[in-house]
């Protein structure tokens, strides 16, 4: 005779722990700290990261209310986010706390959180992902710092995305895409393939980066894949990304030039500071591309000038770093003895007497140090002629100085005194 045996039925806890095995060597190896509780709000898993982010061991933080951990004024927004999760499956969006960490010292974190849900879709627990914004809150108190970059326009452009990527976890894309008509370049980039850069760009109406450009404000998307915007496009679809935070690059003309993007291949939403930061950078890369416009403007002028004033009747000249001497006034090469065109075989202080050099090194490096003041220096000079003699020359000597303020070349203008005024 059989008698039948009933079954119980696993509870919320048992599931979650079965689901638990499942889930917790993926959880170990990402770079996020991770926590997840039970119904009640008690942490029954903590990643590595996790316990490197607050420096507590496992049997510290195991089954303790996930609330000791949060600092006294963050509890009651903690704890009702909490409970929506637990009982609607709800999260109200990435939010900014801070967690003690061992010892008391409290650290900012911003901090995503979804519900688990067993095969017949119950909720049986939820689980936290935490990052460390503390240094971000540090940055954003001295924004110097996160912006400190020197060099031309083209260089600090092509610095910027690797800059913004040491700001976000993991390697994530990220791109300067700027605005041509209707198509929309990839202009600068870190992390992304060299397969999707060989393209140069896409039509501006296919691109996500439409988006901010068109609204002109931030635009943050957890989960591309679950957006009816984003679903089909090509870096979901080809390359696995999820997460997207766009910030469009505004002119201060109020013209969009194009996006700065970040695209990582975990869902989860952006934070505050995660959006301070990325408007910064915005901001430089406008600055900076407009110092591009600037230089452009600034070297055709020049063109311009050099154009006309090469048959002045004085000997106008320029200095490069790489020691190239130009002399640009045709008429003014002729009254020295040399030809009116062509390279010159010899170096502007090898035009000076050699008596003179030392005094005239001295005095150029004294005005290149005044740069703010924009000061030049005259000084009479004796230079060597066509015919090898030495005249007698009063020289005004000008440093030029890019829009870096680095030391572009040397310019000057060259009278000869006469030999009565001697």
């Amino acid at each position: 005779m059989f008698h039948q045996v009933e079954v119980a039925a696993p509870t919320k806890l048992e599931e979650l722990k079965l689901l638990l095995d499942q889930l917790g060597p993926a959880f170990d190896i990402l770079p996020d700290a991770i926590r997840v509780v039970d119904m009640e709000g008690r942490a029954i898993y903590v990643n590595r990261a996790f316990l490197h982010l607050t420096g507590y061991s496992s049997a510290e933080i195991l089954h303790r209310p996930v609330l000791d951990t949060f600092t006294e004024d963050d509890r009651s927004r903690i704890q009702a986010a909490l409970h929506s999760v637990l009982k609607n499956g709800q999260w109200l969006g990435t939010m900014e706390a801070r967690i003690k960490r061992k010892g008391g010292d409290p650290v900012m974190v911003s901090l995503n959180c979804a519900a688990m849900k067993n095969n017949r879709h119950e909720i049986i627990g939820g689980f936290a992902v935490f990052r460390d914004v503390s240094r971000m809150e540090r940055i954003l108190a001295e924004p110097i710092e996160l912006l400190s970059l020197s060099g031309s326009p083209v260089e600090i452009l092509r610095q910027l995305p690797a800059r913004v990527a040491t700001y976000f976890p993991g390697r994530p894309w990220v791109m300067i895409n700027l605005v041509e008509g209707e198509y929309l370049r990839f202009a600068y980039a870190a992390n992304v393939p060299a397969e999707l850069m060989a393209q140069g760009g896409e039509p501006l109406e296919e691109a996500i980066c439409a988006i901010p450009i068109h609204s002109r404000a931030v635009l943050g998307i957890p989960d591309m894949a679950a957006d009816e915007r984003t679903r089909q496009d090509p870096c979901v679809v080809q390359y696995g990304c999820r997460g997207y935070l766009g910030y469009p690059i505004i002119h201060s003309s109020g013209k969009v030039l194009g996006v700065i993007c970040v695209l990582r291949s975990n869902r989860g939403g952006f934070g505050e500071y995660d959006y301070r930061v990325l408007q910064m950078f915005s901001k430089r890369a406008a600055m900076e591309i407009e110092r591009l416009e600037a230089d452009v403007r600034i070297q055709e002028k020049e063109k311009e000038m050099w154009d006309t004033v090469q048959y002045a009747p004085v000997n106008l000249w320029r200095i490069f770093p790489d020691g190239r001497f130009q002399m640009i006034s045709r008429k003014g090469r002729a009254e020295l003895g040399y030809p009116e065109q062509g390279p010159l075989e010899f170096t502007w202080f090898e035009m000076v007497h050699p008596d003179d050099v030392a005094e005239i090194r001295r005095k150029i490096g004294e005005t290149a140090a005044r740069a703010a003041e924009n000061g030049t220096v005259t000084t009479p000079v004796r230079l060597r002629k066509g015919d090898g003699d030495y005249g007698n020359f009063f020289t005004t000597i000008r440093p030029i100085f890019d829009t870096a303020r680095r030391l572009k070349l040397l310019e000057g203008v060259t009278f000869e005194i006469p030999s009565d005024e001697t």
